[in-house]
C-alpha cells in the first residue's frame, strides 16, 4: 500500500479531526477527500460503499477501506508509528501502558463525548446550520460533563497525561469536541476551573500537530473566539 491515503470527510468534524491528527502526528502523507454534507453526499453512493452506515469520516489506503474513527486512527498509529515515545501512541511495547491507553480511550467514548457532544451539538452544530439551541438540554449535559471532568481533574492531578506520564491516543480523540467546546461556547469554565484539566489542554493544544488541524475546525464551524 503505497501512497497517501484518502480521508473522506469534512475538516469541521470533530470525528475527521481526530483521524487528520493520527496522521500529523505521524507525518505521514494524506488526502482530505471533501464531501458535500449539505446535500447529504455521505448517504449517497459511492461513499456509502466506503461506510454504509453513512457517517465520515472513512479512509481508503490502497484495497483497503476503513470507517469509525477509533478504528482508523489506531491502523494509521500502528502503520506509520514507531517505538520512539514520540510516534508511539498506542504504547503496544507495554501491556500495561497499552492498557491505560485502551482504559482512557475507552472512558472518552462512553463518559467523556456523550456528555460533551450534546454541548457542542446545542451550542455550535444546531446554530451553525439555522437551528435554536435547547437550554434545558445544554443545562443537562453540562451537569453531566463536569462530573466527568471531576474525575478528569483528579487524575490529571497526579499524571500529565491520562494514560501515564505520555501523550497518546488516550489524549488525542478528546480534540476535537473539546475544542469545539472551549472555542465555539460559553462553557470553557468548565476547563479553566479545573487547573489539571486546563494543564493538560494546554500540553494538547502545543503540539504542532493539533496547529496544523485546529484552523480547519475553526474556520468550517466559523467559531468566534481561539482555543
Amino acid at each position: 500500500m503505497g501512497g497517501a491515503v484518502k480521508v473522506y470527510g469534512v475538516g469541521a468534524s470533530p470525528f475527521v479531526a481526530t483521524v487528520l491528527l493520527c496522521l500529523e502526528e505521524m507525518g505521514a502523507d494524506y488526502e482530505l477527500v471533501p464531501l458535500d454534507m449539505a446535500a447529504r453526499e455521505q448517504r449517497t453512493e459511492p461513499y456509502l460503499s466506503r461506510n454504509p452506515f453513512g457517517k465520515i469520516p472513512a479512509l481508503e489506503d490502497g484495497e483497503l477501506t476503513l470507517f469509525e474513527s477509533h478504528a482508523i486512527s489506531r491502523y494509521v498509529l500502528r502503520k506509520y508509528g514507531g517505538t520512539s515515545a514520540a510516534t508511539d501512541l498506542l504504547r503496544e511495547s507495554s501491556l500495561k501502558e497499552l492498557a491505560m491507553v485502551d482504559l482512557w480511550t475507552e472512558v472518552e467514548a462512553h463518559q467523556y463525548q456523550p456528555a460533551i457532544v450534546n454541548v457542542v451539538r446545542q451550542c455550535v452544530i444546531l446554530p451553525f446550520i439555522g437551528g435554536t439551541r435547547d437550554q434545558a438540554v445544554v443545562d443537562e449535559y453540562v451537569g453531566k460533563l463536569e462530573k466527568v471532568l471531576d474525575v478528569y481533574e483528579a487524575r490529571l492531578s497526579s499524571s500529565p497525561y491520562l494514560a501515564g506520564d505520555f501523550f497518546s491516543l488516550a489524549d488525542l480523540v478528546h480534540f476535537g469536541f473539546t475544542y469545539c467546546l472551549v472555542a465555539g461556547t460559553e462553557y470553557a469554565s468548565l476547563l479553566e476551573s479545573r487547573a489539571s484539566v486546563m494543564a493538560w489542554w494546554g500540553r494538547i493544544m502545543a503540539r504542532p500537530a493539533v496547529k496544523k488541524v485546529a484552523p480547519l475546525i475553526h474556520l468550517g464551524l466559523k467559531l468566534s473566539s481561539s482555543a
